[in-house]
């Protein structure tokens, strides 16, 4: 016994180490490699600081909202863009307000130069949109009978209000507000700029995301809509998703949040996934909405042209860089096809530059860029968070 004892150890740690380094390679997902196109205008020059904060797909175009940090002369329209080129043909008149939200308690601020935040289809109407106020803390005022009416909000003291807007070709027009009440359990906490940023829809569900709680989390919320959702006075109260999202906290630091900062529904394989987008963290997370299969991480990294459209190239410089950061905040989808779009961090944008002809991309004009994939590719780069 002495003599095979030796060798039966020697025959499991192998045999160990062979399983534990199959699990290993198993678990062991590249990187899904995006390279963007640069937004352009109607004349093919870079995008002045477009501050991209919502993407939704309609009508064969690409249409994108912009935030409050954005050029004044981006906010409050859509911009129509063609998904192959990442092209602008054409952008709406800065929205109005229609005369029946005239004397409404979000006319105010949606005067002033609002945060929206997150865009998507209105499935009761062919020509309207959904959006969503982020923070209104130094903008947004409220009478006093208005802060009666909406202080429960369990979150900010200015509600957050999802604002339908309608597109008739010729005019965009604020149709109709509504605040919304989170549940008081779900601790979302009052900071302003950690709000809802991901709208999508499925069937009558609308689902919003919101950046982060009081705990660090990104949590999902949702309602219903139906054809007399925005004649309702009051609160719309959300229910919080009982969701499987990836928990990144490492318990040996200093909490840090994982945000979701845009989101879009896709059918693939007969399966309902939401889509999110974690900026923070150069993932998707795609999750079940059935919540019958596990929620899967698709790490990113993000290829950017060295080329400016319309100005002079260093031919020193290779045709693509790889980019320090790209801060995704929209999503929308089409079919299988996958699209992206980032919201330059104006603190951090400048990083990106490898080659001194993108240095106005980056430092002065905050240009975004389309990024294109498919749910092959993510499916084919995703690990189930139970394995993460």
């Amino acid at each position: 016994m002495k003599i095979l004892k030796t060798p039966l150890i020697l025959l499991l740690i192998v045999s160990v180490m062979f399983l534990s380094s199959c699990v290993s390679v198993s678990q062991q997902k590249s990187a899904l490699e995006l390279t963007g196109q640069w937004l352009v205008d109607e004349h093919n020059q870079l995008l002045l600081d477009p501050q991209p904060s919502g993407l939704t797909f309609w009508q064969n175009r690409l249409i994108m909202i912009s935030d409050a940090s954005a050029a004044d002369e981006q906010v409050k329209q859509l911009h129509f863009f063609d998904p192959a080129t990442g092209k602008r043909e054409f952008a709406t008149p800065q929205y109005t307000i229609a005369n029946e939200q005239a004397t409404h308690c979000f006319t105010q601020y949606l005067h002033t130069k609002p945060d929206l935040e997150a865009l998507v289809k209105d499935p009761y109407n062919p020509n309207g949109f959904i959006t969503v106020t982020e923070d209104a803390s130094v903008l947004g005022e409220l009478t006093t009978e208005c802060q009666r009416q909406f202080n429960e909000t369990h979150s900010t003291t200015y509600p957050t209000v999802l604002v339908r807007l309608n597109w008739d070709g010729k005019n965009l027009k604020v149709t109709g507000t509504r605040a919304v009440q989170f549940p008081k359990l779900a601790d979302v906490g009052n900071f302003p700029n950690d709000g809802i940023e991901g709208l999508a829809i499925s069937n009558n569900t609308l689902y919003l995301s919101l950046e982060k709680n009081s705990q660090f989390r990104a949590q999902i919320f949702t309602t219903e809509l139906d054809n007399n959702f925005w004649e309702q006075p009051g609160f719309v109260s959300v229910n919080l998703w009982d969701a499987s999202l990836p928990n990144l906290h490492q318990f040996d630091r200093k909490p840090r949040p994982h945000p979701i900062n845009g989101s879009d529904i896709v059918t693939y394989n007969g399966v309902n996934w939401l889509i999110a987008a974690a900026r923070n963290d150069n993932q998707l997370w795609l999750i079940d909405i059935d919540n019958k299969l596990p929620t899967k991480i698709v790490k990113l990294r993000y290829l950017a042209p060295n080329r400016l459209p319309n100005m002079p190239f260093d031919p020193d410089c290779s045709e693509y860089a790889f980019m320090d950061n790209a801060s995704l905040e929209g999503v929308a989808v089409n079919g299988e096809d996958v699209y992206l779009v980032n919201d330059p961090w104006k603190k951090n944008y400048w990083k990106n530059t490898q080659c001194s002809t993108t240095q106005p991309a980056y430092d002065k004009l905050m240009s975004g860029l389309l990024f294109k994939t498919d749910m092959k590719s993510l499916f084919r780069h995703a690990l189930d968070i139970g394995t993460q």
